[in-house]
């Protein structure tokens, strides 16, 4: 499983930096605390958040970087390696802390495995620290929502939440059981990932209330993936994630849901597969 999902982040981590929000950054830096700024990121994988946030943020940052797979975070210091390496930055290790620097900002990150589902009580939140994460909100249940909100609350820290999917999905050409496959998806969507029962596609609707009632100022945006047909690697794995889902809700609909794959990936070889999934941004901080 740990190799799956880290050939599906490396997949996808490209996608996620050119369609996240650009005017949820700059608010960003307009609330975050003052410098050096420090972040908690919860299921950070293989720290694709930090890569992504280090160069918005500049300056000095800390990082905690939380996940339960220890095998995502022992791969860490490899993909911080070759980001660095392309955006002309240097990595150095410190006892258990890396050590970025480029051009406009320095970040320290360190690695904890931590169970967020069953052990969220035990992650300590600094005062005022960011807490972030991708592509985590549509995967957890609203009672733990509102109890890392609360949690959040107690230490004033704003949080960061990007590519939260959102139920929409446009697949060009169309086939006829597109919309079905979107309903059993997003249906699969609202399934236990862990957490309870998943708020799917209703999370960054719910997240933003969540928050809005604690006292928040909330903004969201989309941050919708638009595939592009010579993305055939991301599109393949992605349509066979949908077609495995929607088996899974409606297992007496296997051969018709085969025979929509096959289509696609026939759309798919001959250059023609477009796709378009959205996803929500949202940040949130405590006014003044």
């Amino acid at each position: 499983m740990s190799q799956f999902h880290h050939e599906w982040l490396s997949l996808r981590e490209p996608l996620d930096a050119a369609s996240r929000a650009p005017g949820i950054a700059e608010t960003l830096n307009r609330v975050r605390p003052d410098r050096p700024i420090q972040i908690t990121d919860l299921a950070t994988g293989t720290g694709a958040n930090c890569r992504y946030l280090s160069q918005v943020l500049g300056d000095r940052q800390a990082w905690r970087l939380i996940d339960r797979d220890q095998a995502l975070l022992d791969a860490i210091p490899v993909r911080m390696s070759e980001w660095a390496a392309e955006c002309g930055a240097t990595v150095r290790q410190s006892g258990k802390q890396l050590i970025i620097s480029g051009r406009g900002f320095e970040c320290r990150t360190h690695s904890v495995q931590r169970d967020l589902a069953a052990d969220l009580a035990t992650v300590d939140f600094p005062a005022d620290a960011l807490v972030s994460g991708s592509a985590l909100l549509d995967l957890v249940s609203e009672s733990w929502l509102r109890a890392l909100a609360k949690r959040c609350l107690s230490v004033r820290a704003p949080v960061l939440f990007a590519l939260t999917y959102d139920g929409r999905m446009d697949l060009e050409p169309r086939e006829p059981e597109d919309d079905r496959v979107r309903e059993l998806v997003n249906r699969h969507q609202m399934t236990d990932k862990g957490f309870g029962a998943a708020l799917g596609p209703a999370a960054g609707h719910r997240g933003k209330q969540i928050f809005e009632d604690l006292g928040y100022r909330v903004e969201c945006e989309r941050s919708d993936w638009h595939i592009e047909p010579s993305d055939r690697g991301l599109q393949e794995a992605l349509l066979a994630g949908w077609l495995t889902a929607a088996c899974e809700i409606a297992p007496e609909e296997t051969p018709a849901l085969r025979n929509w794959l096959e289509r696609r990936r026939t759309h798919l070889a001959s250059g023609r597969s477009e796709l378009m999934v959205g996803h929500i941004d949202m940040l949130g901080w405590i006014p003044g």
